[in-house]
């Protein structure tokens, strides 16, 4: 069972800190509370530093899979932009890949390998899940968790959609063409104790949701979902100081963690 109590720990251990970003303290503190939380589990953290500079990092864990070269990754930046402490963005999904590392640690063989990523960079230029894509198998496919953490009584939306919801109270999933079998997965997974907005992308819209580490897989050819609350379209402390956890719905947060657990688990046989 996924624990909203957890995720809030979570949380509050990664803002603690200030701003995740450059040579700040946050980006220590949240890269050790991250390895330890990951090895506390019994995983192996692997780092993958992808430039020169102190920030340059990613976490990666996994679960070992039995007959598949190809892995499905959770994924999650763990880097801010400045003056935030990034409760939504994007402490809650880290919150969500660590606790979606626990329920699963104790899965049996999977097929493919489960992969729990924590990528940096992702504010400037999705560097850290770039690195990461040139490594990996073509047929590793992900779901990466950005901002899972606020509902709100009123949505907004991107003029392109015809009837959008008013209210904040789904996750969206994000989906190419090409990824459009995960956002039914995950749906399905979801349903009935949490609403979802699948959404595959018309080429003439993709413009408005190249904005995270679903990027570099889409641009390879590989299948990536996007799992978000939407952002600045719900979210008014997006970027903001104000975006801290007293702002975020946790049950919500453990809901959609629920539910990709239970796609992961289907996803990796």
């Amino acid at each position: 069972m996924i624990s909203a109590d957890r995720l809030r720990g979570h949380v509050a251990a990664l803002v603690a800190n200030g701003p995740r970003c450059g040579d700040l303290p946050g980006v220590p503190a949240a890269l050790r509370y991250i390895t330890d939380e990951l090895s506390s589990l019994g995983l192996v953290v692997r780092v993958e530093r992808y430039g020169g500079e102190l920030h340059d990092v990613n976490l990666v864990a996994e679960i070992e899979g039995g007959t598949s070269d190809d892995a499905v990754e959770l994924c999650a930046h763990w880097d801010t932009v400045e003056d935030t402490p990034g409760a939504d963005d994007n402490a809650s999904g880290v919150a969500g890949v660590l606790e979606a590392a626990r329920a699963l640690r104790d899965l049996d063989l999977p097929a493919r390998t489960i992969r729990f990523c924590l990528f940096g960079g992702e504010e400037d230029g999705f560097q850290g899940s770039t690195a990461h894509v040139g490594q990996i198998t073509p047929g590793t496919e992900s779901i990466v968790f950005e901002m899972i953490g606020r509902t709100s009584p009123t949505q907004a939306a991107p003029s392109f959609l015809l009837d959008p919801p008013t209210v904040g109270d789904f996750i969206a999933l994000v989906a190419d063409p090409a990824s459009a079998g995960l956002a039914d997965a995950f749906a399905s997974a979801a349903a009935p104790n949490l609403p979802t907005f699948p959404l595959i992308i018309p080429v003439e819209a993709m413009d408005v949701v190249l904005r995270s580490d679903h990027v570099p897989y889409w641009a390879s050819g590989r299948r990536s979902l996007l799992v978000t609350d939407t952002a600045e379209y719900r979210n008014p402390d997006y970027h903001q100081p104000t975006d801290t956890l007293d702002s975020l719905d946790l049950d919500f947060a453990a809901r959609v963690t629920a539910a990709a657990v239970r796609t992961i688990t289907r996803l990796a046989g």
